[in-house]
């Protein structure tokens, strides 16, 4: 079961003062890198999603999630990951069209259980957004969400894919 919650922020300067009041609240989110990758969604045709993640360096990620649920602004849902081949990515994918395609920078930090990260994301149509998203514990999630409320931000409870799709209903 994946627990997070994500907000839209403007850039960098929102993660910096997220990451000052996390600190006051006693997180000590350690940096662990830069990564760059493409997502290409698909629709396995259940009313779940799944995504390929193309890591810089070849690594490839299926993600399959499906039975979202939202609580207070924290998303809920089930979601199965593996890394798999080139070949078997194409082979799943074969006559496929995509639904959208993405290129995300994400940097990662860490604070015990709890994952920080803050994605800039290009959509298959050249928009650009920023979002924090937090994953962990429920009680983690659950508590660091209300104090980045309390600054301000407001959850996005809407995935990624659904953003991008919402984007081409609007043109």
């Amino acid at each position: 079961m994946e627990i997070e919650v994500k907000f839209t922020v403007n850039g960098r300067e929102d993660l910096i003062r997220a990451l000052e009041v996390l600190r006051g609240m006693g997180y000590d989110f350690v940096p662990e890198g830069k990564v760059r990758y493409s997502d290409t969604y698909y629709d396995p045709g259940d009313g779940g999603a799944l995504r390929f993640r193309e890591y810089e360096g070849g690594k490839i990620v299926r993600t399959y999630k499906r039975d979202k649920r939202v609580s207070s602004g924290v998303v809920y849902r089930v979601e199965n990951e593996r890394e798999v081949s080139r070949e078997e990515m194409l082979r799943e994918t074969r006559g496929r069209t995509p639904m959208l395609q993405t290129l995300t920078v994400r940097e990662r930090c860490r604070s015990g259980k709890v994952e920080l990260t803050y994605d800039v994301v290009w959509y298959d149509d050249s928009t650009q957004m920023a979002f924090i998203e937090v994953e962990g514990p429920e009680d983690e999630v659950r508590r660091i969400a209300e104090a980045l409320k309390g600054m301000g931000f407001r959850p996005e409870t809407r995935s990624k894919l659904e953003i991008g799709l919402g984007m081409r209903r609007r043109v």
